[in-house]
């Protein structure tokens, strides 16, 4: 009887054990007065193995509290195994949701969930292209600097579709059918960096000087998707106060985003200044303060960790038609930004970098013609951008709160 009781015992103890591994559940608390959606959160893989035992990647599961499967990803963050787990959420202002992670049966994805994507081009000279479901951004690669000369910036194309157009614009364009600089439909490369740090890029500030890099000579993607891609972008050594430093450049972009996360590492400097910036411009081309278009006034707001500007929109120089007005910005989220100023060609955000940790900072572009999946304009005007801009500093000063049962 005693050995029959311990049997029960054993039995339901295994039993409540195996339905506490059964799903991990994840409370998302929003700290904000303002509702927050399409927001991505990340779980590590460590906490789904030790809750739900060993899983396989393609077998895990995200519910709302609606029992719906959501989009989800697996981080693998350039490393072979699992890191972790993501997917986007909606929180109510001052409020929390509740997600289910389980073990499911792989999900049938099509290339229509994938909301993201990344790749070298080497067919237009070693460019690197990104692009999520509302914007595009490219970097020169070196095939390209013995043609137009050096060039780190980020690069923004336009968008005003929600699919995934950065491979179709390319074949267009480099057969001939059709020129990514005009609008067909679906958006255009408007945006000039030239020798400059284009739409966000970051750089030494030495003795209130920019230390502009050249193109890239190596690139990885770390992960494609369908939610965030990622990748890594290794520069040439650049003679930065006398020492020989590598500059190493990894960007996330994020579903439903206009920002890049930008983490920075400068292998072999010490602690130094560094600036992100934005090229002004005047007639469409980078242009100094002195000469930049006085109609589009930089906003500096140190004190709340970005800075935004406007410009005119690019055309080619036979074309007639008014590409409207491209937004961009960088955001120090972490109270790095010690100053702003107007300085040179560019609208700078200043900031301490220390030696071998990485600097984080996030920088993008919107449009005045980008539309919602209703067809309403996304940024009607600067103002909207801005409102954008603060909401999205906001956020990330006061992430969303995870806690696990």
């Amino acid at each position: 009887m005693k050995k029959m009781f311990l049997a029960l015992l054993t039995s339901t103890a295994l039993t409540i054990s195996c339905q506490s591994r059964s799903a991990l559940t994840v409370n998302v608390v929003n700290p904000l007065d303002a509702d927050r959606s399409d927001e991505t959160v990340e779980v590590l893989w460590s906490v789904i193995r030790e809750r739900i035992g060993a899983v396989e990647p393609q077998e895990v599961a995200v519910l709302n509290g609606q029992g719906e499967r959501l989009l989800s990803q697996v981080l693998y963050k350039g490393q072979p195994e699992p890191q972790a787990l993501i997917f986007q959420v909606a929180v109510p202002a001052q409020g929390s949701a509740a997600y289910a992670i389980k073990r499911d049966k792989p999900a049938n994805l099509s290339a229509a969930d994938f909301k993201v994507s990344a790749r070298l081009v080497p067919e237009r000279k070693d460019d690197f292209v990104w692009e999520n479901n509302r914007v595009a951004y490219r970097m020169y690669g070196p095939a390209l600097m013995a043609v137009d000369g050096p060039s780190n910036g980020i690069d923004v194309w336009c968008k005003r579709t929600e699919n995934l157009v950065a491979d179709k614009w390319y074949e267009n364009d480099l057969s001939g059918k059709a020129s990514y600089h005009r609008d067909h439909g679906e958006g255009l490369d408007c945006y000039k960096v030239g020798r400059t740090l284009g739409c966000g890029a970051l750089a030494p500030y030495i003795n209130n000087q920019v230390v502009l890099g050249n193109n890239f000579v190596l690139s990885k993607v770390l992960d494609a998707g369908p939610i965030r891609t990622s990748f890594e972008l290794t520069y040439a050594p650049l003679d930065v106060a006398g020492a020989s430093v590598v500059e190493v450049r990894r960007i996330s972009l994020d579903a439903n985003s206009q920002l890049n996360c930008i983490n920075e590492m400068f292998i072999n400097a010490g602690d130094m200044e560094v600036a992100a910036g934005i090229v002004l411009k005047n007639n469409k081309v980078p242009a100094n303060v002195a000469t930049a278009d006085t109609a589009y006034k930089p906003l500096l707001a140190p004190d709340k960790g970005y800075v935004t500007y406007a410009e005119q929109a690019d055309a080619l120089k036979s074309d007639t038609v008014n590409n409207g007005v491209i937004y961009t910005a960088i955001i120090f989220p972490f109270g790095e930004m010690s100053d702003a100023k107007l300085e040179g060609n560019h609208v700078l955000a200043v900031g301490s970098y220390k030696a071998n940790a990485p600097f984080t900072y996030y920088s993008g572009a919107g449009w005045s013609k980008a539309t919602t999946g209703d067809g309403a304009l996304r940024f009607p005007t600067e103002k909207a951008w801005q409102e954008y801009v603060a909401s999205e500093a906001l956020k990330l000063k006061n992430p969303l709160k995870l806690s696990f049962k």
